[in-house]
């Protein structure tokens, strides 16, 4: 009797090989694709993180600001040391060498990009006489997770002509432009500056000076003005007036419950 069996297996030699290189195959592509979402999930993570981080250096630079600015301000002079001179009427676009003094390092920078600002860029880099704050990583002490840069400049103004101009007879108003980094490894090149996140945000600071003295004018706080059992309408500024239709009447229920008691009027 001949054995047929064998040799129908025989055609099967091989086979659990190459099941075996086709799993492994596959189980390297799910590997390799899990491998990929993980680190781009990775790579957005760290992306935003350092995003979010610009944002907080770009804050703590106008903070910064107006700190600066606060213990800079002259009384009599405003602003006049921090700000750059007023730059006169120029076509857009413009360019650098329209700013009054030499550009230094990143004073007016992105002018070239700015198109709706007729090129005037961000400004001079404040510089409040010992520090210039460019590419500062540490304020007040503190050192923070990356860098930020402070430029100062006057606010524009526009003709008819559509013609720009920098406002040049007030000193107690500027502009703000401050730009958080994250994150900072120094100075570097294009190419780093390129895989960093960069956060730019811009504000208007108006120098005001306090009244010195009594803002009343009367040399004491009084009382209440119209009142109320729950105290509203406080106002300071208002004499306490006394009798049952003083400034305190209405706590009391007014003046028609008035009357005399022991010989004194007053609110019952």
């Amino acid at each position: 009797m001949e054995d047929r069996g064998f040799e129908g297996r025989r055609g099967e030699r091989g086979f659990a090989l190459v099941l075996a290189i086709l799993s492994l195959m596959l189980l390297t592509f799910l590997g390799l694709t899990m491998a990929t979402t993980t680190s781009t999930e990775l790579q957005i993570a760290t992306n935003y993180r350092w995003s979010q981080q610009a944002v907080y250096n770009a804050e703590a630079g106008l903070e910064a600001a107006r700190i600066v600015l606060s213990n800079s301000a002259d009384v009599a002079t405003q602003w006049t040391s921090q700000l750059p001179a007023a730059r006169t009427t120029w076509w857009s676009p413009a360019t650098p060498s329209g700013a009054a003094g030499t550009v230094v390092g990143r004073d007016y920078e992105r002018w070239e990009c700015d198109d709706r600002g007729a090129g005037v860029g961000y400004g001079l880099v404040l510089n409040d006489g010992t520090q210039r704050y460019e590419d500062v990583t540490t304020f007040a002490g503190e050192t923070l997770n990356g860098a930020f840069t402070i430029w100062v400049r006057r606010p524009l103004l526009v003709n008819n002509a559509g013609q720009y101009s920098e406002d040049g007879a007030n000193n107690s108003n500027l502009v703000i432009v401050a730009e958080g980094v994250a994150p900072y490894t120094g100075a570097g090149d294009a190419f780093t500056r390129a895989r960093q996140a960069v956060r730019v945000l811009e504000t208007r600071f108006t120098l005001s000076l306090a009244t010195a003295g009594d803002p009343c004018g009367l040399g004491r706080l009084q009382g209440q003005e119209g009142g109320s059992p729950m105290g509203e309408n406080y106002n300071p500024c208002v004499e306490m007036a006394t009798g049952p239709d003083g400034t305190l009447a209405p706590v009391f229920g007014g003046g028609s419950d008035s009357g005399t008691l022991g010989g004194n009027t007053g609110v019952q």
